[in-house]
C-alpha cells in the first residue's frame, strides 16, 4: 500500500512516536482547580514494514507500507486524509462478455490509485475501508469510479499455508502430522465452506489417493445410495421403519446410520441400532456409522439418519409408511 498526502493527521511521525492531545485535570483537597489541553509525546512499538517513505514533517510526501499487525492499520488510518492518494492491490468484480451471448461476472485482481473520499476504521474486524475515485486510466475500472480499498493486515496466503501448517506442527509439536506429512494432499476447492470438502472427496483424482480411509468410504457408499435411489428404488431405503423391514428379510446389503443414532441418549434406542448394526454384519452385510460432523453424514441425517442399499428389489416397502 502506498499512501501520497499533503500532510498527516496529529503531526504523526513513522518512527512510530507520536503527539496526541490529552485532557488534564488538577485536584485539590477532592476539589478540581485546573483543567487544561495539552499535546503528549507518545513513544510506541510499532512492527509495521515500511518499504520507502520520502515525506516532510507535517508537509507533502509519501510513505510505501506493508501493515502486519492490527495497531499497524491504526497508524496508517492515523496518517490518512481526506484528498490523499491511495496506491493498492484490489479485487474487484467485473462483467466479462460470455461465449453464449450473455454477460458473466468475474473477480479480477488489479493495481488501484484513488483520491480519497472517506476513511473507516475496523478495530474489530482490523480493517482499513478507503473509498474515493480511481485516479488511473484501467481496463477495468473508468477514471472517476467510485472503489474502496479494504486493506487489511499482511498473513499468509492459501499457497503458503500448506508450508504455514508444517512450520507450526513442528512448533508445537503435532506428531500425527509430522509423522504423515507425507500423505497431505494439496486440492482445489471453489470456496472454504463445509460443503464444499464434498467437491473435493467427488474428485476422482483424490478418491483414489484416500480410497482406505474411513471419509472416502462413506461418501462413496452415499453416492451408492444415492445412484441407486435413481437407477433402481426398489434396491434401497431408508428412514427407520423401511430399515428395519428390510432387515427382516435379509436383505440389507449395505447399512448407512449417522453416530447420532448410533450413539443415541436413549439407551433403548442406542441398544436397537448397535444390535441392528451386529446383525447386518453377521449376515454378510457391511455397516457403515457416519460422523455427524462430515457432509455425507449431515445428508444422510436428512434422510432420517438411516438408510439401506439391499441385495434385491423390495417393491412391497412403497406400501409401509414411513
Amino acid at each position: 500500500m502506498q499512501v501520497v498526502g499533503q500532510s498527516a493527521k496529529y503531526g504523526l511521525d513513522l518512527g512510530c512516536n507520536n503527539y496526541v492531545p490529552m485532557l488534564v485535570k488538577t485536584w485539590f483537597n477532592g476539589v478540581q482547580t485546573a483543567m487544561y489541553l495539552t499535546m503528549v509525546f507518545i513513544t510506541f512499538t510499532c512492527r509495521m514494514k515500511i518499504v520507502r517513505r520520502d515525506y516532510i514533517r507535517n508537509g507533502p510526501g509519501y510513505v510505501r507500507m506493508i501493515p502486519e499487525e492490527s495497531d499497524d492499520l491504526w497508524v496508517a488510518y492515523n496518517l490518512m486524509a481526506v484528498g490523499d492518494f491511495v496506491l493498492a492491490d484490489t479485487v474487484r468484480k467485473v462483467l466479462r462478455e460470455a461465449a453464449s451471448g450473455g454477460r458473466d461476472a468475474e473477480r479480477v485482481r488489479l493495481k488501484l490509485e484513488i483520491k480519497l473520499e472517506s476513511i473507516d476504521y475496523d478495530k474489530e474486524g482490523s480493517v482499513l475501508r478507503l473509498r474515493g475515485k480511481n485516479v488511473t486510466q484501467n481496463e477495468h475500472v473508468k477514471v472517476g469510479q467510485y472503489h474502496t480499498l479494504e486493506i487489511e493486515m499482511h498473513r499468509f496466503t492459501k499457497d503458503q499455508f500448506h508450508k504455514h501448517l508444517l512450520l507450526e506442527a513442528e512448533r508445537r509439536q503435532l506428531r500425527p502430522i509430522i509423522e504423515n506429512k507425507s500423505r497431505l494432499l494439496l486440492v482445489h476447492t471453489t470456496g472454504g465452506y463445509k460443503h464444499n470438502l464434498k467437491e473435493v472427496l467427488d474428485a476422482p483424482s483424490v478418491m483414489n489417493l484416500i480410497k482406505d480411509t474411513k471419509a472416502a468410504q462413506e461418501v462413496r457408499a452415499f453416492k451408492q445410495f444415492n445412484e441407486m435411489m435413481s437407477s433402481d428404488p426398489n434396491r434401497a431405503c431408508y428412514g427407520p421403519k423401511h430399515v428395519e423391514v428390510a432387515h427382516e428379510k435379509m436383505a440389507i446389503q449395505t447399512l448407512l446410520i449417522t453416530d447420532e443414532l448410533f450413539r443415541n441418549a436413549d439407551i433403548p434406542t442406542r441398544k436397537k441400532y448397535v444390535d441392528l448394526v451386529s446383525s447386518v454384519k453377521d449376515i454378510g452385510g457391511s455397516a457403515l456409522i457416519f460422523s455427524s460432523m462430515h457432509v455425507s453424514g449431515e445428508q444422510l441425517a436428512t434422510l432420517t439418519g438411516i438408510a439401506a442399499i439391499l441385495r434385491f428389489p423390495l417393491p412391497e416397502l412403497d406400501d409401509i409408511e414411513m
